[in-house]
């Protein structure tokens, strides 16, 4: 029993440090205009976001765009396909997201995403 437990937490640690290496920290303080992230995206170094999905009625304008590393994007997306299918069950929701910054950078240093109503969570994503 207690190699057991000894072998299923060396596989959990193991498991933990290999999560934390995938995800690279990049310095984007130089990104600091919405004009130079988006030619980052276009070059294929960030991906593009929309705070209000455009599914839920926001638009493609810069005030709506957050231009991310793209496991920023996999997470957004599952949070927001959980919104969609809350309010698909009938749920009133608020829905806000917040990005965090670091000097003059237009790429978020942390993204936080809050719902309240009928069903509460905060969701909250370290960029670099």
């Amino acid at each position: 029993m207690k190699k057991t437990l000894l072998l299923l937490f060396i596989i959990l640690s193991s498991a933990s440090l290999i999560a934390q290496d995938t995800k690279e920290v990049h310095d984007f303080s130089d990104v600091d205009s919405y004009k130079k992230a988006s030619r980052l995206h276009k070059k294929g170094n960030l991906a593009k976001i929309y705070m209000m999905p455009i599914d839920f009625g926001g638009d493609d304008s810069e005030v709506n765009t957050l231009f991310v590393p793209a496991f920023v994007k996999d997470f957004k997306d599952k949070v927001d396909k959980r919104i969609e299918t809350l309010l698909y069950d009938g749920k009133k929701l608020s829905f806000e997201a917040l990005p965090e910054y670091k000097g003059k950078s237009f790429v978020p240093s942390k993204l936080k995403i809050l719902v309240t109503g009928d069903v509460e969570f905060t969701e909250v994503i370290d960029i670099w």
